[in-house]
């Protein structure tokens, strides 16, 4: 299934922050992710089941899947 990518306010206020180099890897591998679901995310143990964390490189996407209208919306960018 591909999702369409939805950028919450936060997403790309925290996107803005960060060296735009690393902005458009980011963006890439979350259009990557939405499309063919190739990337490297994982759940925590807090996380319910909508929600991903997609690593890209030192980077992390906090993102949710809605299945009803196939969407995936991206809350927050953020470096470790």
């Amino acid at each position: 299934m591909s999702w369409r990518v939805e950028w919450m306010p936060q997403g790309i206020v925290s996107l803005q922050r960060i060296p735009w180099q690393d902005g458009e890897r980011i963006d890439a591998a979350v259009q990557r992710f939405a499309t063919t679901a190739e990337g490297d995310a994982y759940r925590l143990p807090g996380d319910d089941t909508t929600t991903v964390r997609l690593a890209v490189g030192s980077y992390r996407v906090r993102a949710t899947f809605d299945p009803w209208d196939g969407v995936m919306r991206i809350w927050w960018v953020y470096s470790l």
